[in-house]
């Protein structure tokens, strides 16, 4: 049975594992990346305890997703990111528990918006383009922002 639960400071080097091995790629920098970032956050003014969850089988770490406080104008709100799931557990739905357990506690807390540069997997939350909402990333990419109201 799959479990979804806020993490604790003892579980950041199973997380940074979890994060490495769904992200690592040949020529990846060992300093600044998503598993590097997993303990830097906790130090950050963003970072949300509530909102740091992990997924376990079996007392196996096989997944993590982090909400963070965001700001858009005068606009608080949060961003999602990194969402990660062991290579051997992707595409059995862990993933999508962790971005709903994370959204339905985001929206007890009082959390109005989520935002994210992301593709086409996180349309089935409900996210979609920010540019016709003015929300522009960069004048380069005005359209890899999505948002998604809790």
């Amino acid at each position: 049975m799959i479990t979804v639960r806020e993490a604790t400071n003892d579980d950041i080097l199973a997380i940074k594992n979890v994060v490495k091995a769904a992200f690592y790629r040949e020529g990846s920098h060992e300093r600044f990346n998503e598993w590097e970032m997993v303990e830097r956050v906790t130090k950050d003014n963003g970072f949300v305890k509530e909102l740091c969850l992990v997924a376990e089988l079996n007392d196996e770490f096989i997944g993590y997703n982090l909400l963070s406080k965001a700001q858009i104008g005068s606009n608080q709100g949060l961003a999602l990111g990194p969402l990660a799931v062991s290579p051997t557990h992707q595409n059995k739905g862990i993933g999508k528990m962790l971005v709903v357990k994370g959204f339905e506690v985001a929206k007890a807390m009082g959390y109005q918006w989520v935002a994210l540069t992301g593709g086409d997997y996180y349309l089935q939350f409900g996210f979609e383009a920010a540019l016709p909402h003015n929300i522009i990333l960069s004048e380069g990419n005005p359209e890899l922002l999505e948002h998604h109201r809790c």
